[in-house]
């Protein structure tokens, strides 16, 4: 999921290759992410979707959770900043 160089998903007409400029974050997933709201108790809970997948590509990923596991910010070196700009690239075949 991070430092990612390529990512392959399908197969014949359906494959498609993401290959990025730089390490990324990438995901593919069988579910859209608005099947995530409200929260699903259990992962059988999840709608999927078998006909399509959903690719998520991002330079960063913001870490998760602080000293205590859910209670405190993200400790600092974990944290990307939102007033600055991003620049990354890839190439979709």
């Amino acid at each position: 999921r991070s430092d990612v160089r390529w990512l392959s998903v399908g197969s014949g007409l359906n494959k498609i290759t993401v290959r990025g400029l730089q390490p990324l974050c990438m995901r593919a997933n069988d579910y859209a992410i608005e099947a995530l709201d409200p929260n699903p108790r259990h992962p059988q809970d999840i709608e999927r979707d078998a006909h399509s997948a959903y690719l998520h590509i991002g330079l960063n990923l913001h870490g998760v959770g602080g000293t205590d596991a859910w209670g405190k910010q993200t400790l600092p070196q974990y944290t990307n900043p939102g007033n600055k700009p991003y620049h990354f690239g890839f190439i979709i075949e």
